[in-house]
Protein backbone atom coordinates (compact mmCIF):
# COMPACT_ATOMS: atom_id res chain seq x y z
CA UNK A 1 0.00 0.00 0.00
CA UNK A 2 1.03 3.60 -0.46
CA UNK A 3 2.46 5.58 2.45
CA UNK A 4 -0.45 8.01 2.02
CA UNK A 5 -2.85 5.20 3.05
CA UNK A 6 -1.13 4.32 6.33
CA UNK A 7 -2.77 5.63 9.49
CA UNK A 8 -0.87 7.73 11.98
CA UNK A 9 0.55 5.63 14.78
CA UNK A 10 1.65 2.79 12.52
CA UNK A 11 5.13 1.40 12.05
CA UNK A 12 5.87 0.08 8.57
CA UNK A 13 8.63 -1.20 6.31
CA UNK A 14 9.47 0.49 3.02
CA UNK A 15 9.05 -2.00 0.18
CA UNK A 16 10.03 0.31 -2.67
CA UNK A 17 10.25 3.94 -3.71
CA UNK A 18 9.71 5.40 -7.17
CA UNK A 19 11.46 8.45 -8.58
CA UNK A 20 14.88 10.03 -8.32
CA UNK A 21 13.58 12.90 -6.16
CA UNK A 22 12.10 10.47 -3.63
CA UNK A 23 15.21 8.30 -3.49
CA UNK A 24 17.50 11.31 -3.09
CA UNK A 25 15.43 12.82 -0.28
CA UNK A 26 15.16 9.59 1.67
CA UNK A 27 18.81 8.63 1.19
CA UNK A 28 19.86 11.93 2.77
CA UNK A 29 18.36 10.62 6.00
CA UNK A 30 19.54 7.00 5.60
CA UNK A 31 16.00 5.82 4.82
CA UNK A 32 15.96 3.21 2.07
CA UNK A 33 14.07 0.16 0.89
CA UNK A 34 13.84 -2.25 3.81
CA UNK A 35 13.97 0.53 6.43
CA UNK A 36 11.39 0.58 9.19
CA UNK A 37 9.68 3.94 9.68
CA UNK A 38 6.95 5.29 11.93
CA UNK A 39 4.04 7.35 10.62
CA UNK A 40 3.38 10.16 13.09
CA UNK A 41 0.74 12.06 11.19
CA UNK A 42 -1.35 12.28 8.05
CA UNK A 43 -2.43 15.75 6.98
CA UNK A 44 -4.39 17.13 4.11
CA UNK A 45 -1.34 17.27 1.83
CA UNK A 46 1.53 15.87 3.88
CA UNK A 47 2.71 12.90 5.90
CA UNK A 48 5.01 13.06 8.93
CA UNK A 49 7.34 10.09 9.23
CA UNK A 50 10.28 9.25 11.44
CA UNK A 51 13.13 6.85 11.95
CA UNK A 52 15.48 6.91 14.93
CA UNK A 53 16.04 10.62 15.66
CA UNK A 54 14.87 11.86 12.22
CA UNK A 55 11.41 13.36 11.59
CA UNK A 56 10.31 14.36 8.09
CA UNK A 57 7.21 16.08 6.77
CA UNK A 58 6.84 14.98 3.16
CA UNK A 59 4.28 16.06 0.59
CA UNK A 60 1.51 13.73 -0.51
CA UNK A 61 2.97 13.52 -4.02
CA UNK A 62 6.19 12.06 -2.65
CA UNK A 63 4.42 9.85 -0.07
CA UNK A 64 2.29 8.36 -2.86
CA UNK A 65 5.48 7.09 -4.54
CA UNK A 66 6.55 5.16 -1.45
CA UNK A 67 5.06 1.69 -1.05
CA UNK A 68 5.12 0.11 2.38
CA UNK A 69 4.13 -2.96 4.33
CA UNK A 70 2.20 -1.77 7.37
CA UNK A 71 3.10 -3.36 10.67
CA UNK A 72 1.92 -2.78 14.19
CA UNK A 73 0.48 0.34 15.76
CA UNK A 74 2.65 2.12 18.31
CA UNK A 75 -0.25 4.16 19.73
CA UNK A 76 -2.58 2.49 22.20
CA UNK A 77 -5.95 3.68 20.99
CA UNK A 78 -7.59 2.96 24.35
CA UNK A 79 -5.30 5.51 25.99
CA UNK A 80 -5.98 8.38 23.57
CA UNK A 81 -7.75 11.38 25.05
CA UNK A 82 -9.81 13.64 22.84
CA UNK A 83 -9.12 17.28 23.56
CA UNK A 84 -11.98 19.59 22.70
Amino acid sequence: QSLTEVKAGTECTIKWMFGAQVMELMNQYDIKEGSTISVFGQGWNSTIIGRDDVRLAIGSEIAARIKVKAGWSFIRRDKLIQIL
